[in-house]
C-alpha cells in the first residue's frame, strides 16, 4: 500500500526526507527537479536533499502486474529486438565468418537491450526503451560480461563436482538457478561483473526483495520455458523455413517479458537497493514566478503544521516582497497571523490585507478572513468598510455588515460614497432584520442629505416597496 504524504493524507508521497522522517507529495514539493538548484529539491524543514520515491511508492505489487509484462514486450523497441532475433535465426544456416559476426552482434545487442529494460524499469520508467538507446556502444562489453558470468558459474560448478560429488553439484545447480535473476539484475544496475558474481551481494539483493523474489524466480522460470512447450504445438503447422525464425522471435519475446519482470521487482525497493529514480525533469517544470509562489505557499503550510510560525512568516514575507499582489500569498499570510494568534500583528495588518484582497477581486476570501478574526479588526477606511459590508451582505452576513456601516456619517462624513453605503445599510435592515422602521429612517436621511444623488431612483423604488408592504 502506498505511503501517504504527512501533510496531505489523500495524496501519495513522492519525496522522502531521511533526517526528518517526513514524506512529502507533489503539493509540498511543487514543480520539477529542474526548478531547484542542482536539480535536487530540499526538505522545507532541514534543507537536506530529498529522496525521490514517487515511482516506488506508486508501484503496484508485482503479482498484480502480469498483463503489464506481456504488453510491455509488444512496444516498438521490444518488437524491433524480437524482429532482429527472428532475422538472426536465419544466419544460423551455413555459418560463415560474416554470418557468425552478424549473429554475435545481434545477440550482443539483444543482451544489451534486455539489461536496459531491467535498468529502466527499476528506475521507474514504465515505457520500454527505444531501440536506439541500446546502440550506445556497450553491447559487446555487456555480452563479454555475460559470457564471463557463464564461464565463472561453470568453473565453480566443476569445483563443486570435484569436492562434493554429484550431491554438491545438484545443490549448486539449484542455487545457481535461484540466484540467476538476481545476478542479471545486479549486472544491469551496476554494470560490474564482480558485483554480479558476488554471492554475498546476490544474497543481500534477494533478502531486500523478500518473498516476492521467490515469485519472480518461479514466474521467470516458467516464462523462459514457454518457447520449448509452445513450439511443438505449432511446428507441424509451419513451413520448414519458418521454424527457426519462430524460435528466435518467441525466445526473444519471452526473454523481454522476464527482463520486464526482473526490472519491475526492484521498483518498490528503490530506497533499500540504492537505486536512483529516473524522473523526467521537464515533465512538471514550472515558470519561475509561478514556481516561486507555489514553493513559498507549500513551505509555509508545512512550517505552520510543524508549529514553526516565525519561520513560516519569514518565508511568506519574503515571497510577498517579490509578489505583493498575489492573492493566495496574502490570504496565507493572514491565516498564519490567525493561527499564531498574533493579535498585535492582526490589529496592524488585517485592514491592509483585507483591502488588498478586495482590490484583487477576492472579496469572498476577505469576508471569510474577517469573520474568522476575533475580535473583529478595527477598520478606519470608509471605502474598505463599505466594500467589505457589501460583500458580507451578498453572502447573507447581515449583522457584521450592519456593524461596519452604522454611524458611518459621524466617523467619515466626507466619504464620497456615503449615499450608496447608507442605501446598502437600508437594504441590510430590510432584508436581514425586517426593520422597516430603520430602513425608512435611512431613506429619509438620503432624500434630505443627498437630494441630487444618483441613488435617488433606487431610494424611491425601495420606498415604494416599503409602502406596499405597509399597506398589505
Amino acid at each position: 500500500m502506498a505511503e501517504s504524504c504527512n501533510y496531505h493524507t489523500s495524496r501519495d508521497a513522492g519525496w522522502h526526507c531521511q533526517p526528518c522522517k517526513r514524506l512529502f507529495c507533489a503539493d509540498c514539493v511543487p514543480g520539477s527537479p529542474a526548478n531547484y538548484i542542482n536539480g535536487q529539491p530540499d526538505c522545507p524543514l532541514c534543507r537536506k536533499p530529498l529522496t525521490d520515491i514517487a515511482a516506488s511508492n506508486s508501484a503496484r505489487p508485482f503479482w498484480q502486474m502480469g498483463g503489464f509484462f506481456f504488453r510491455y514486450a509488444l512496444q516498438p523497441g521490444p518488437l524491433t529486438i524480437t524482429a532482429l532475433a527472428a532475422g538472426a535465426s536465419l544466419l544460423m544456416d551455413g555459418l560463415g565468418l560474416i554470418s557468425l559476426l552478424a549473429l554475435l552482434a545481434i545477440v550482443a545487442l539483444a543482451t544489451r537491450y534486455n539489461l536496459l529494460v531491467i535498468e529502466q524499469l527499476a528506475r521507474g520508467k514504465l515505457d520500454a526503451p527505444g531501440f536506439g538507446e541500446a546502440l550506445d556502444g556497450r553491447s559487446a562489453p555487456i555480452l563479454l560480461k555475460v559470457i564471463a558470468m557463464l564461464l565463472i558459474a561453470g568453473f565453480v560448478g566443476y569445483q563443486f563436482m570435484r569436492l562434493f560429488g554429484e550431491g554438491g553439484m545438484q545443490l549448486y545447480s539449484l542455487a545457481l538457478t535461484l540466484l540467476g535473476p538476481a545476478a542479471m539484475i545486479v549486472l544491469a544496475l551496476e554494470g560490474r561483473l564482480r558485483a554480479a558474481v558476488n554471492p554475498l551481494k546476490l544474497l543481500h539483493f534477494t533478502l531486500v526483495i523478500g518473498w516476492p523474489y521467490l515469485l519472480l524466480w518461479v514466474t521467470t522460470s516458467a516464462v523462459s520455458a514457454a518457447p520449448q512447450y509452445l513450439l511443438p504445438l505449432v511446428a507441424a503447422k509451419l513451413p520448414a523455413w519458418a521454424i527457426l525464425p519462430v524460435i528466435g522471435a518467441s525466445t526473444s519475446y519471452f526473454s523481454l517479458v522476464t527482463s520486464a519482470m526482473m526490472g519491475y521487482i526492484c521498483l518498490g525497493k528503490q530506497r533499500p537497493l540504492g537505486i536512483t529514480p529516473d524522473r523526467d525533469a521537464d515533465d512538471e517544470i514550472m515558470e519561475e514566478g509561478e514556481f516561486d509562489r507555489a514553493r513559498a505557499l507549500a513551505e509555509a503550510q508545512i512550517l505552520m503544521r510543524e508549529g514553526q510560525h516565525p519561520v513560516a512568516r519569514r518565508v511568506l514575507v519574503e515571497a510577498l516582497r517579490r509578489h505583493p499582489n498575489d492573492a493566495t500569498l496574502n490570504e496565507r499570510y493572514y491565516r498564519l497571523l490567525l493561527a499564531s494568534r498574533d493579535e498585535k500583528a492582526l490589529r496592524e495588518l488585517a485592514p491592509q490585507l483585507l483591502e488588498k484582497l478586495i482590490n484583487l477581486h477576492q472579496a469572498h476570501r476577505a469576508v471569510e478572513l474577517y469573520l474568522a478574526t476575533a475580535p473583529a479588526p478595527l477598520i478606519d477606511k470608509p471605502q474598505l468598510r463599505h466594500r467589505l459590508a457589501e460583500a458580507l451582505y451578498q453572502q447573507g452576513k447581515f449583522a457584521p455588515a450592519a456593524k461596519l456601516l452604522n454611524h458611518l456619517h459621524k466617523q467619515a462624513g466626507n466619504y464620497p460614497q456615503l449615499d450608496r453605503a447608507y442605501l446598502l445599510l437600508a437594504k441590510i435592515y430590510l432584508d436581514g432584520f425586517n426593520r422597516d422602521d430603520l430602513a425608512r429612517q435611512l431613506l429619509q436621511f438620503l432624500r434630505s442629505k443627498f437630494p441630487h444623488s444618483e441613488v435617488q431612483d433606487e431610494v424611491r423604488t425601495l420606498a415604494r416597496v416599503l409602502q406596499i408592504a405597509e399597506t398589505a
